[in-house]
């Protein structure tokens, strides 16, 4: 919270409160401990009197319990102090204020329980006759809680270490502190010495409260508790439904979100930072291009109509070739060898693997058939505007001119694109080639596969 806060003051006493917290919580952890280990149990309710039997623990259990609850001259009362007076430097200091007097209130009751309850009032029979630990269990809370003391009565040897974990918390270099347990009469002051009447006072009446309190333990339902786990409830639901929504094991279920999301997205960020861009020229169109154009569009709309398998491979196939022309009609010999020689391998393996499927099956209906005809068409636009958009900007040469310039003479070959696919980008093209090579690996193996009789 004093982190959250973020003045200098609030992080100072994040730190002093920080280090206050674990001299007197680790105090108390481990003389907790010496009692449940002495005496059998750790149930403030089934313990009392046992200052006569264990003394030393008794001691120094109350010293850091008294570290707890913020009184003076401890090092847990300077670590409070701070506190209230970061709390007050924030925005919602009215608000927080409250609520850290409230938590000072409840922490000196508990300190009280823990130190008054055990070891004062009417002795009480435990599981083990109570008597003092050794000095190798009782060594660790003494040394806590008589370094809190230390460090109350003189502040000053902490203050470099404060500082610097102050500074690194701050990622600045805050102003000088000066630890001290006066700082006059003051509202910090006054909420402390609040805290600590109304803490004891809330102890006193603490068994009869508590009965009046169990009346209203049924609220704990509605509390901040209980949300967490409608939070998580419903978090695990959401988790259940999406998985099975979008992860049902259907490759067109995946493309669709895929799409969807490219859409929204790309789409989104065109609208509001870029803008679109439709300066189309068909000047320079030529008939070849209307004609191939047109047999794109024809073997497309073939293949998403035709009802047989064999028609849409064929289709598909069709359209990679076209791809092909679309390479050699601009200069680019290599990649349409490529494409014609990837088509025909998939062709060929499209159509070997037809034999192994089951008869073809209607699996969707019409509004589902309308709804992907409808996202494939909004992808393929927004794909066009964001490529009318893109040519639209000028494009950074130093890429291009280094390419052209070093192909020869780094990588000895005068082809641009065999170097960028051989040479600059072979780990990319290896990968690649493994696909490529794992995939038909599959098929072959299919293939194999004799059917079950």
């Amino acid at each position: 919270m004093l982190i959250g806060i973020g003045t200098e003051a609030a992080l100072v006493a994040a730190v002093v409160f920080l280090l206050g917290h674990a001299l007197y919580k680790g105090a108390l952890f481990m003389a907790a401990g010496t009692i449940d280990h002495e005496t059998g149990t750790k149930d403030v309710r089934e313990l009392g009197g046992l200052r006569k039997a264990m003394p030393y623990t008794a001691a120094f259990m109350s010293l850091a319990a008294l570290a707890l609850a913020g009184v003076p001259p401890l090092f847990g009362f300077i670590g409070k102090e701070l506190m209230l007076a970061g709390v007050l430097t924030s925005l919602w200091a009215p608000v927080l204020a409250l609520m850290a007097l409230l938590t000072s209130i409840f922490i000196v009751a508990c300190a009280c329980l823990l130190v008054i309850k055990p070891f004062w009032g009417e002795k009480k029979q435990t599981p083990k006759d109570a008597h003092e630990a050794p000095m190798g269990m009782r060594l660790g809370f003494t040394i806590l809680s008589v370094v809190g003391l230390i460090f109350g009565l003189i502040p000053s040897l902490v203050s470099p270490l404060v500082t610097s974990a102050a500074n690194a918390v701050s990622g600045y270099d805050v102003s000088d502190i000066d630890l001290a347990l006066w700082h006059g009469v003051n509202v910090p002051l006054i909420m402390s010495l609040t805290a600590l009447a109304l803490g004891y006072l809330l102890f006193k009446k603490w068994d009869s409260l508590g009965a009046k309190a169990s009346k209203v333990k049924p609220m704990l339902d509605y509390g901040p508790e209980r949300g967490y786990f409608v939070f998580m409830d419903n978090m695990l639901k959401f988790a259940k439904w999406s998985t099975a929504k979008l992860q049902n094991g259907y490759m067109a279920n995946y493309i669709l979100t895929i799409f969807v999301t490219t859409i929204v997205l790309v789409g989104y960020t065109m609208f509001t930072k870029v803008g679109f861009h439709w300066e189309i020229d068909f000047s320079d169109v030529t008939l070849k291009d209307i004609g191939l154009s047109i047999l794109i569009v024809a073997v497309i709309t073939y293949a998403c109509i035709t009802p047989l398998r064999l028609g849409a491979v064929a289709a598909l196939g069709a359209l990679g070739f076209s791809m092909a022309l679309i390479y050699v009609f601009f200069s680019a010999p290599d990649l349409a060898i490529t494409q014609v020689l990837i088509e025909t391998l998939t062709v060929i393996m499209l159509v070997l693997v037809l034999f192994k499927l089951p008869k073809f099956q209607k699996l969707s209906s019409s509004d589902v058939r309308w709804r992907d005809c409808i996202v494939a068409v909004s992808f393929g636009a927004m794909m066009a505007t964001l490529l009318l958009t893109a040519v639209h900007f000028a494009m950074p040469g130093g890429i291009s001119e280094y390419l052209i310039e070093n192909s020869y003479p780094i990588a000895k070959g005068r082809n641009i694109v065999n170097v960028i696919l051989v040479d600059y980008r072979a780990l990319d093209t290896l990968g690649e080639l493994f696909v490529l090579s794992l995939a038909a690996i599959g098929v072959t193996a299919m293939l194999r596969t004799k059917k079950e009789k």
